[in-house]
């Protein structure tokens, strides 16, 4: 019996396992986040199951002579499948988030600040034409007309 109820484990973890790694939604992201939410349920209720169900030692506490209970059986049951809901809801959302697609979609904002340094000043007098250098430039003065 027991080389039966490990096989069924066996087989109920490798189902899990499998489903869990089917339902990751890498394209739509409504559906991962749903998976997400399912995967950390299973999660939350394996450690609720692990918490709750008795362990082999509660059994031996409890035994009374004369009474035959399948207490440790099912203890082991209960643990197993707190383990494997555990690990189910672990490696879930391990595919749901690594099998999704990158956000890098998004092309970067490019901003073009315009130049902010001031204009180099520039000499308000005439350009010199050729004259001397040791002559200052002037002013053009007006003729008298005739």
């Amino acid at each position: 019996m027991s080389y039966n109820i490990r096989t069924m484990m066996r087989a109920a973890v490798a189902l899990l396992v499998s489903v869990s790694m089917l339902g990751c939604f890498p394209h739509n992201e409504r559906h991962r986040t749903y998976a997400k939410i399912a995967e950390g349920g299973a999660l939350v209720g394996g450690i609720v199951i692990s918490a709750v169900g008795n362990t082999g030692a509660d059994c031996d506490q409890m035994v009374m002579p004369g009474v035959d209970s399948n207490c440790k059986s099912n203890a082991t049951i209960l643990s197993t499948i707190g383990v494997a809901l555990i690990l189910g809801g672990l490696l879930g959302f391990v595919a749901t988030v690594s099998t999704a697609e990158d956000d890098n979609d998004v092309k970067p904002v490019v901003t073009r600040v315009p130049d902010q340094t001031p204009a180099p000043k520039t000499d308000p007098k005439p350009a010199d034409t050729g004259s001397a250098a040791s002559e200052p430039a002037t002013a053009p003065q007006p003729q008298p007309a005739n």
